[in-house]
């Protein structure tokens, strides 16, 4: 539950807070993110912003602190055993209910069990009848993450940027303040993206034998490019990118920035 390539901030809006508040935990999710209070439209090349001011703030934070906010209201729920550290490798029926199979060897019985693991979900592969009523859908769109350690120069903390540079490029950056500090920064990208950028290209899968590294679209991971030989290569494109298509934002991020690169297919 770190953050990690794949993460991203999120902005909950009147219904998130009230689904927390309703769980227990939106003033500790409070305390943990920051207010929203803006969406601003920066052109990437001139550095003029455009302010919109939402209708009700919204409340900044990310995966791993709500997941943490929750887990805190959990544990101290009768009844409810949190297990950390493994996770569900298949679930098979037993006698009276069911039984999830962990990947630490050890297992967990109960009446009912909750799927909400993700588009990959084993719970659901575990049971033909729900498989067979899922379709996965592939966008025609990509995204890379990027994280910069320091507030970029000039950008405010109660606001989520949208930068762009001109039309014909076929990408736009969402930048948005991490609640502990530092700024995600994502690069949505398109199919037309390759033909100005043929290096972004996404890798081919290869899963199996490598499974647990760095390795593709068609799971959990993500990767440098096809034609990127490596983190640096990316780093190196995707700098010069940024300071010839967009100077005004290029010159506002911290170096490191494009250091923390890599590329995620959208699902």
């Amino acid at each position: 539950d770190a953050w990690g390539s794949k993460s991203y901030t999120l902005v909950l809006d009147d219904r998130g807070r009230s689904a927390l508040g309703r769980g227990g935990c939106l003033e500790s999710a409070t305390a943990a993110g920051n207010e929203r209070r803006f969406v601003s439209f920066l052109d990437g090349r001139t550095g003029e912003t455009r302010h919109v001011p939402r209708a009700a703030p919204g409340l900044g934070s990310t995966r791993p602190g709500i997941v943490r906010c929750l887990e805190k209201v959990a544990a101290d729920c009768p009844g409810v055993a949190l297990r950390r550290g493994t996770g569900v490798l298949r679930v098979s029926r037993a006698e009276g209910g069911i039984r999830a199979h962990l990947e630490d060897g050890t297992s967990v019985e109960g009446t009912h069990i909750i799927g909400a693991d993700g588009k990959w979900s084993r719970v659901r592969s575990s049971f033909p009848s729900l498989s067979s009523q899922s379709t996965m859908a592939t966008a025609p769109s990509f995204g890379v993450s990027m994280f910069s350690p320091t507030v970029p120069r000039a950008f405010e903390t109660d606001r989520t940027y949208v930068v762009s540079p001109r039309r014909e490029c076929m990408f736009y950056c969402i930048a948005s303040p991490h609640p502990s500090g530092g700024y995600s920064v994502s690069v949505v990208c398109h199919d037309e993206t390759l033909e100005r950028y043929p290096w972004l290209a996404p890798p081919a899968d290869n899963v199996g034998a490598n499974a647990s590294v760095e390795c593709g679209w068609d799971d959990e991971h993500s990767a440098p490019p096809e034609r990127t030989a490596s983190a640096d290569e990316l780093a190196r494109r995707l700098e010069g990118l940024f300071r010839e298509e967009m100077p005004a934002f290029h010159d506002s991020l911290d170096g490191e920035t494009f250091r923390a690169a890599r590329v995620n297919r959208r699902v």
